[in-house]
């Protein structure tokens, strides 16, 4: 039985900025795995693993786990390996009694685990990554610590597409940092030209644009140079 207190609510709240705190996702990936060993009643050992474009990414309470998480994803089995592939939850209430995974069954027995529950953790329409958790005993999720895990796992899929939406900006306002700097530069380059042999704006910068394609470099490098002084500016007038 879980009593739902303030304080529960409020940590189940808080999951949602979790991914946000830290600019490598590694370290909150391991927040959320802990994070859910505390939450989830049952719960032994946990993992968090997440689909990237060409690897995995985990983030374990137990090293063991990765391990586990590894071998169905290289034979492309298991609960995990199919929570990932379908974006619906998987669940083992005892490995001794349940066949359809026999291979993963006999690692947990090994490691001392009974009883999993897989939920995926969905960003968008899409489960960007899983919840694995695990239990010592049979059974260990299918009252009380279901319910929770599924609550979890939602602000979980929460947290994961609130980090994604905020690398993406990241990564926009640096682009846009980087082009506005690219243009400064490229500007006070055809400023130079402009004053000192009378071009017009539009010729200053095919003069810049000539050298650029002359020596295989990039025009805001060229600019840079003229305005640092590191190039004559004559190569410039005469288009060389």
């Amino acid at each position: 039985m879980v009593t739902v207190t303030r304080e529960f609510a409020e940590r189940i709240a808080a999951m949602s900025e979790l991914l946000l705190a830290e600019g490598d996702s590694g370290g909150p990936l391991s927040q959320l795995a802990e994070f859910s060993l505390q939450l989830i009643p049952g719960s032994a050992a946990a993992g968090v693993v997440v689909a990237g474009e060409h690897a995995w990414t985990y983030a374990t309470s137990d090293a063991s786990i990765a391990d586990l998480h590894q071998l169905q994803l290289d034979s492309g089995t298991g609960p995990v390996a199919e929570a990932l592939r379908f974006g619906e939850a998987r669940r083992i209430d005892d490995t001794g009694q349940d066949d359809r995974w026999p291979e993963v069954c006999s690692a947990m027995a090994d490691g001392g685990l009974r009883s999993c529950l897989i939920l995926p953790l969905r960003t968008d329409r899409e489960p960007g990554g899983a919840l694995a958790i695990y239990g010592k005993e049979p059974g260990c999720f299918t009252g009380a610590g279901h319910d929770v895990a599924l609550l979890f796992a939602a602000q979980g899929g929460v947290a994961m597409r609130n980090a994604a939406l905020y690398r993406n900006c990241c990564r926009l306002v640096q682009n846009l940092r980087i082009a506005l700097e690219s243009r400064a530069v490229i500007e006070q380059a055809k400023g130079i030209l402009v004053a000192e042999y009378g071009y017009s704006p539009d010729v200053a910068f095919s003069r810049l644009s000539a050298l650029s394609q002359n020596t295989n470099r990039k025009v805001k490098d060229i600019a840079a140079d003229l305005v640092d002084g590191r190039i004559q500016r004559r190569q410039l007038a005469d288009g060389n």
